[in-house]
């Protein structure tokens, strides 16, 4: 869900200023890419796709009423229990009704905001309305299947009814349902609802919650910050619009028919846990085909140029993700950029379909001073399509740990623009340019990481996260993919992509659980990880469990500082000493002359680092000496402090980790010292370029998520 907003902000308004300066790119080419005839792409190409996934269907016929914002539907629901016991009720989802009133779950926490979009005065509530539930079961008397009224009713939270069953279904078998239901749709706020004639329809439809293998149900209320979660299976929608409208859904459209001024449209989606829909006039549509999956994109027709950064973003994405984490499944990709007033759509996933938000255009003038970005709709689009892999693919309870999906989304997208633009070095590549200074992709998540450390930890329900204390996009996203990312350049990179590789493959459409992935980290490469040796030849090890307790359950912070860099007279023999005989000798006076008047023999470099921070990882710290040599030397971090010493040497400077492999350090600044007038000269340029980068990191990191 949602876009990664820290510093994107800063370049937005100065875009939004500036963008009538741009001239407009002419438009790609429009010509349509043929729909597919299958849902799934070949078996060759589209990975494991085991049937066993497969727990509930939909046959789902909506009619939208474009006067009143209003669906009216019948959704034929059959659900199969793969749980250990009969199941004598069914929770269902009513996500919609979390926009009924002030009083549910979801307003009590966003207060009628989301994302700096608020309610709209005239049109502020939407909701599901739950008309009748049958069950459909054996051959009526007119030759229709025999329909049982049942028992349903809503929670005391209204996102959430309980559909009672006549007799109970026992494990291995299938209910069938209908459910007619009317969906009422609010001016769009947060993800659903409308905008004079465009309209956007997520979970706008009842769902089935999850039953575990346990037994137990995971059918949560829908909060400011919860996901969604939901099994697999196959969609049949038939939608009646409004014929002038341009539609986009999840799955491939398998028929369209114009009966006056009304279309009707059927979409099939296969092996997917949730459908979308979005219409509107005036989108102009945009084409691309990546190995046999047709790409459309819709964006407004006075934005018709942005098209082809948004298919650009989307090939990067299809090229990174699938090398990493394996084959996209489905024949299509749908994205959608919200016009203008509905930007409270922007910026959300679905299967196989998704919403992005516009790019950001800075004028010639401003990049002719240096100023640049990589932020913005592209960036949208990237994060949005990642979401198929760690929500379509990987389909985690998001509730429970929210992290597994937005947090290992984030980090893949940092791997998107590291294969598309690179360098993999210790900043990334850049992000944005200001006056020329570059900001790097991970020096942006460092920024992210507060000095102070955060509130909470990373792994936790979505509803313990509240927008009072404001650090759940902060956590989940950016710490999770700083967590990630430390933990691929601390074990390389060929052993971290490989078990992540292991992961994905491993747990597609299987919901998997956060340790189920570091079950796969300890299976794949150890529980205690060699990163080096000492001096004499002891293990310094990365203990894989310790790691993920401390940095995804704790609120430790990783924080080093270099708390000595000196060169002190080495160790010498002046004074009295007792000789073989036990009679005192000696008594030669100490040297005194000045540090630069000794040799290096005389001299003795000492380094002493400090571990600030209650985080516990091997560091690397490179030691440069007087001659240009240097030393690095790997510290299990396990003390407060470390003493180094290298007699016969004099020291110029340290670094503690000069790869910058510990992404989770936001606080570098006291990573380096000098010895005493071992400092280079600082020029005027130099000075300059510091404040410069100095400003525009503060500027950066002053920005809320």
């Amino acid at each position: 869900m949602g876009r990664i907003r820290r510093g994107a902000r800063v370049l937005a308004a100065a875009a939004t200023l500036a963008s009538a300066a741009c001239p407009a790119e002419a438009p790609p080419p429009s010509e349509p890419v043929p729909e597919p005839t299958e849902a799934l792409r070949p078996a060759a190409a589209s990975g494991k796709v085991p049937a066993s996934a497969r727990v509930v269907d939909y046959e789902i016929d909506a009619r939208y009423d474009e006067e009143e914002h209003r669906v009216e539907g019948r959704a034929h629901i059959t659900w199969r229990n793969n749980g250990p016991a009969p199941v004598h009720e069914i929770p269902f989802h009513l996500y919609m009704n979390g926009f009924r009133a002030e009083d549910t779950a979801w307003m009590r926490q966003g207060r009628g905001s989301h994302r700096a979009h608020g309610q709209s005065e005239d049109n502020p509530w939407g909701y599901i309305d739950i008309e009748t539930v049958e069950r459909l079961q054996g051959i009526g008397s007119d030759g229709n299947p025999a329909r049982t009224p049942l028992t349903h009713r809503e929670a005391d939270e209204p996102s959430l009814m309980t559909v009672s069953l006549d007799t109970p279904v026992d494990p291995g078998q299938a209910v069938e349902f209908e459910i007619a239901f009317v969906t009422q749709f609010p001016e769009v706020f947060a993800r659903t609802g409308f905008s004079g004639r465009f309209v956007m329809a997520g979970q706008w439809f009842p769902k089935p919650g999850v039953l575990h293998a346990d037994g137990s149900w995971r059918a949560h209320p829908f909060t400011l910050y919860s996901e969604f979660y939901a099994d697999f299976g196959h969609y049949e929608v038939h939608l009646d619009l409004p014929a002038d409208l341009v539609a986009g859904a999840s799955g491939i459209l398998v028929s369209s028919t114009t009966e006056g001024s009304r279309q009707l449209l059927h979409y099939r989606a296969e092996m997917v846990h949730d459908f979308a829909w979005t219409a509107g006039p005036d989108l102009f549509e945009a084409w691309d085909d990546y190995e046999g999956i047709r790409i459309r994109a819709l964006v407004p027709e006075e934005r018709a140029a942005d098209a082809s950064a948004h298919l650009a973003a989307q090939r990067a994405a299809l090229e990174s993700m699938e090398a990493r984490f394996g084959p996209y499944p489905w024949s299509t990709i749908t994205l959608i950029d919200p016009p203008e007033g509905a930007g409270g759509a922007g910026g959300m996933e679905y299967p196989t379909f998704y919403t992005t938000s516009a790019p950001y255009h800075l004028p010639p003038t401003l990049r002719a001073l240096g100023f640049d970005h990589r932020v913005g709709g592209e960036f949208t689009t990237i994060h949005e399509f990642g979401h198929q892999y760690f929500q379509g693919l990987l389909a985690s309870d998001e509730f429970s740990q929210p992290w597994l999906d937005e947090g290992l989304n984030t980090f893949s997208n940092m791997l998107v623009y590291v294969d598309w633009h690179g360098p993999d070095d210790a900043h990334g590549p850049w992000l944005a340019r200001f006056a020329g200074h570059e900001l790097g992709l991970y020096d942006g998540l460092r920024l992210d990481m507060k000095p102070g450390g955060p509130l909470q930890p990373v792994d936790q329900p979505a509803n313990r996260f509240t927008p009072l204390v404001g650090q759940y996009g902060s956590l989940t996203y950016r710490k999770t993919a700083a967590i990630m990312l430390t933990l691929r350049r601390v074990l390389g990179a060929e052993a971290f992509d490989h078990t992540m590789r292991r992961y994905a493959d491993e747990f597609r459409f299987r919901h998997p659980r956060g340790a189920d992935l570091e079950g796969t980290f300890v299976r794949e490469l150890g529980e205690h990880v060699v990163l080096g040796r000492t001096d004499d030849d002891q293990p310094i090890t990365l203990s894989i469990p310790e790691y993920f307790e401390q940095a995804l359950r704790s609120t430790k912070t990783v924080d080093f500082r270099v708390h000595k860099v000196t060169n002190r007279p080495a160790q010498g023999d002046a004074g009295w000493h007792r000789d073989e005989h036990g009679a005192l000798v000696g008594g030669d006076p100490p040297e005194r002359t000045e540090e630069d008047s000794r040799s290096d023999e005389q001299l003795e470099a000492v380094v002493v680092v400090h571990r600030a921070g209650e985080m516990i990882i091997p560091v690397e710290v490179e030691v440069e000496f007087d001659d240009g040599s240097t030393a690095r030397v790997l510290w299990d971090g396990r003390g407060r402090y470390r003493v180094l010493r290298w007699p016969g040497r004099r020291v110029r400077s340290a670094s503690i980790d000069p790869e910058g492999r510990l992404v989770l350090e936001g606080r570098r600044w006291n990573n380096t010292r000098f010895a005493h007038e071992r400092h280079p000269e600082q020029t005027v340029s130099q000075t300059l370029g510091t404040l410069s980068e100095a400003s525009s990191l503060a500027l950066m990191g002053g920005l809320g998520p």
